[in-house]
């Protein structure tokens, strides 16, 4: 009885702190990832949090501020989150890095950043791997713990929830939209530095420039690229409406972001404070899957409000067939047995459309 009325006291506290935090970053403007979570008090164990991400109302700094303070409630507060935004803790691959050591215990890579330490992370990079939201949220799902025991032995980090930013939109500067993919020939397009991707801009016959992403407004702006393509979140949180005068849709890919513990810290844990993590993953994703459809529209709006043209490719049954001849190339770039995951996700992908 004293541990159910401590909890429910946990979970009443906490979520005074939040509606405060919140009130507080209104009334003075400062930025809402500061918060620290429960009050400090001795013996506390450390979460430090970091992201790429300065766009304070990103579905990233959302995702691991609900994270933080749902560890912090089911924990009792033995836990003590503290969020480091912006990149401050470094770039996403020195914090994958900095996680697999401990020093940092949870961060929130895009699954191709992770990729390159953890090549399973290559089954989501896949060009249309699904082909909706909700299929990615059944794929993650059904795949998920399949896909968190092998990243744990490549990397030494476990995937504990999911946060996705949408689809990756097409954003450039032209005269005339994009439609087919013969008109990518014209372009320079901004793609990260994931082997996949590159191949498949190739496959469309664009000609693929990786570029860091703090770099890319920079590199529109001086026409080293004249297009990428990034969640709409990202084309106006990064200010590219300043720099690009048009977005295509279209469905070949989602930015999605794993929330990952560092493996090391998890197993220093004791089992109580094991399953308050691992529940407050699985609640951050279910909340971050609700909110992030409820903003969209928001950005998209702004997006035309700030001069944007805006243009959907309605058949992309010709971009899909070029973009999925690669898979069979990749299918070494998914790590070990590579093959037996790839036929699992169509396995899982096959099941979700026969009963939807």
């Amino acid at each position: 009885m004293l541990t159910t009325y401590k909890s429910l006291i946990s979970i009443v506290f906490g979520g005074c702190l939040l509606g405060m935090a919140a009130s507080a970053g209104a009334q003075t403007g400062e930025n809402p990832v500061s918060w620290d979570g429960a009050p400090e008090s001795d013996g506390q164990i450390a979460m430090k949090m970091g992201y790429s991400n300065s766009i304070s109302w990103s579905t990233l700094g959302t995702t691991l501020r609900r994270f933080g303070q749902l560890v912090s409630i089911y924990s009792d507060n033995q836990i003590r989150p503290r969020i480091y935004p912006g990149g401050q803790l470094g770039s996403e691959r020195e914090m994958i890095q900095q996680a697999q050591q401990g020093a940092v215990q949870v961060t929130i890579p895009a699954a191709n950043n992770l990729a390159p330490l953890a090549p399973t992370m290559n089954i989501f990079v896949l060009p249309y791997i699904v082909d909706s939201t909700d299929k990615m949220n059944n794929l993650q799902d059904e795949l998920g713990p399949t896909v968190t025991d092998r990243v744990i032995d490549e990397a030494g980090v476990r995937i504990v929830g999911w946060e996705n930013s949408g689809w990756r939109e097409f954003f450039y500067n032209a005269d005339e939209p994009i439609s087919q993919p013969s008109d990518l020939s014209r372009f320079k397009m901004r793609v990260p530095q994931n082997p996949i991707m590159i191949a498949t801009y190739e496959a469309w016959g664009a000609n693929p420039t990786p570029v860091n992403w703090v770099q890319t407004y920079n590199a529109l702006e001086q026409g080293v690229v004249q297009g990428g393509d990034s969640p709409i979140r990202d084309i106006v949180g990064a200010k590219f409406t300043e720099v690009v005068n048009r977005v295509t849709t279209l469905h070949y890919n989602m930015l999605i972001h794993p929330i990952v513990v560092s493996e090391r810290w998890f197993q220093s844990l004791d089992d109580f404070q094991k399953k308050a993590v691992l529940r407050a993953g699985r609640e951050a994703t279910a909340y971050v899957r609700w909110w992030q459809p409820l903003r969209e529209e928001q950005w998209w709006q702004q997006a035309r409000d700030e001069g944007l043209m805006i243009n959907a490719i309605e058949d992309e049954s010709e971009w899909e067939q070029q973009a999925q001849k690669l898979w069979p190339e990749f299918v070494d770039s998914l790590g070990s047995d590579g093959q037996q995951l790839l036929d699992e996700a169509k396995r899982i992908n096959a099941q979700y459309d026969q009963s939807h």
